[in-house]
């Protein structure tokens, strides 16, 4: 990777220099009440965008996996029915996104690109979609109470799937190119080259960083063994469901989460979209089949099914990574404390150990 150095005053010039690309920026503001949210910058905002803020919920995944994505247009009917795919492709540069949420869009890229069928709506988004990950480096500010990336190997830095990489070094900023194109911005006057102690400094820096979290250690690997291994008891399961209140929220905050419906919506007098949606395993018709049979009724059948399908050995091979980075999302968003940090305490020690890891 190429590397380059530029004033702190000037790091909102990336912003610009990404604008006059032609690319529409999204980037992290902080909203009334403190909240943090991406919003697209325009020239009057422009100056409002936060560096270091506590990571906003909603997770950025969208700009590469909309909520809902309109797959096809249906006109007609009987033998004059047509269909036309709509697959759309806009310039989008996130500016801002977390370590832990660039490695949840590498998830997705995973999934939805290299398994057997490759997903043509997603690879046309994610091909136009541009990442500039700026490093956590704030204990309080930008590394919550619930942030545990250093257990998944995700954060505080992304070692890849970024386009560029800032990194606050004070008065100065470290910037990393992960991608030719981002080593297109490296010829602007802004960034100059800078030396050995740069490096040191990002070094230094990280390392402490890491002991910053108030989780630091991994906890995944002895969960990821009893649930491979089908050792996770039932009465574990039972307890993990019973806390839950299938309200769906983790799995809408998770970066890492691909699961989708697809469902047929008027959208005129002879028109009708066919569209993509979240959808989420905590929500009682996830599972429910045509006839009305559900397979998975009881609440924690289903919750069965969500970590499993993160930490099974099985999954993680096939995509290479556990389905979990480390945000904290969830942990922050559940009402009934089943967030990965808990549950995978449960899982480790069955349903007496209780609490948040």
């Amino acid at each position: 990777m190429k590397a380059r150095v530029l004033d702190g005053g000037d790091v909102l010039r990336v912003v610009d220099l990404l604008r006059s690309m032609g690319y529409q920026v999204m980037a992290p503001f902080v909203e009334e009440g403190g909240d943090g949210a991406f919003a697209p910058v325009t020239d009057e905002n422009r100056d409002a965008v936060a560096l270091h803020l506590p990571n906003p919920l909603y997770p950025p995944k969208r700009f590469a996996l909309p909520p809902i994505e309109p797959l096809l247009e249906i006109r007609g009917h009987g033998s004059e029915t047509t269909f036309r795919p709509i697959v759309q492709a806009p310039r989008v540069a996130v500016f801002g996104i977390r370590s832990c949420d660039v490695a949840g869009i590498g998830h997705l890229d995973r999934f939805y690109l290299d398994g057997a069928f490759r997903d043509i709506y997603y690879a046309t988004r994610r091909e136009t979609l541009f990442l500039v990950n700026v490093v956590c480096t704030r204990p309080g500010v930008d590394i919550g109470e619930t942030c545990f990336c250093p257990c998944t190997d995700t954060g505080p830095a992304a070692r890849e799937g970024f386009d560029l990489q800032l990194l606050d070094l004070g008065a100065e900023w470290l910037a990393l190119a992960g991608t030719p194109r981002a080593e297109v911005l490296f010829e602007e006057p802004i960034f100059r080259r800078g030396g050995p102690e740069h490096l040191a400094r990002r070094r230094a820096l990280l390392d402490d960083l890491r002991t910053r979290f108030k989780t630091h250690t991994s906890w995944f690997a002895a969960a990821v063994a009893r649930v491979t291994r089908g050792e996770v008891t039932e009465g574990t399961w039972e307890e993990i469901g019973r806390r839950c209140l299938e309200c769906g929220g983790c799995t809408y905050v998770c970066p890492a989460c691909t699961c989708f419906t697809v469902s047929d919506r008027p959208a005129g007098p002879d028109r009708t979209e066919r569209v993509r949606i979240w959808d989420s395993c905590a929500l009682s018709g996830f599972t429910r089949m045509a006839g009305g049979h559900n397979p998975r009724k009881a609440i924690h059948d289903r919750r069965n099914r969500r970590f499993y399908r993160k930490l099974s050995h099985h999954f993680i091979e096939r995509e290479r990574s556990v389905a979990c980075v480390g945000c904290g999302r969830c942990a922050e968003i559940c009402h009934g404390d089943v967030g990965m940090p808990a549950v995978v305490e449960l899982l480790r020690r069955g349903p007496e150990a209780g609490g948040r890891a």
